[in-house]
Formats: structure tokens, sequence, C-alpha cells
């Protein structure tokens, strides 16, 4: 069920002409909602994760 909730928020919010960045963030945080997942905890892992150095050496080598 949560596949059908990304792809149909994701593809609807294509259809209106909502920039493609702005969809996969809607979409992805409408189905931690439907999950149950506390919002808080995903944006701390999520903040976790973007601080490995290798993530990082990417923009600082463009």
């Amino acid at each position: 069920m949560e596949l059908w909730i990304l792809f149909g928020v994701f593809t609807v919010l294509m259809l209106i002409g909502t920039p493609i960045a702005f969809c996969l963030g809607v979409a992805s945080f409408a189905t931690v909602l439907y999950m149950g997942l506390p919002p808080l905890i995903v944006f701390q892992r999520l903040n976790s994760g973007m601080s490995v150095f290798s993530l990082l050496a990417i923009p600082f080598f463009i």
C-alpha cells in the first residue's frame, strides 16, 4: 500500500506541474506519515546520513 501512495502522490503532483524535487519530497513525506513513522526521526536519520565525508566531498569537488 505504501508503494501506491508514494507513486500516486508523485504522479498527481507531476500532472499538476509541480517541480520534480518538490514532488519527490512531498511524496516521500506523505508515505512516511502513512506508515506511522515519527517525522522527527526520519529527518534526524536523513541529516546524519548527509554528514558522511564521502558525500560531502562530491559538492566540494565540483
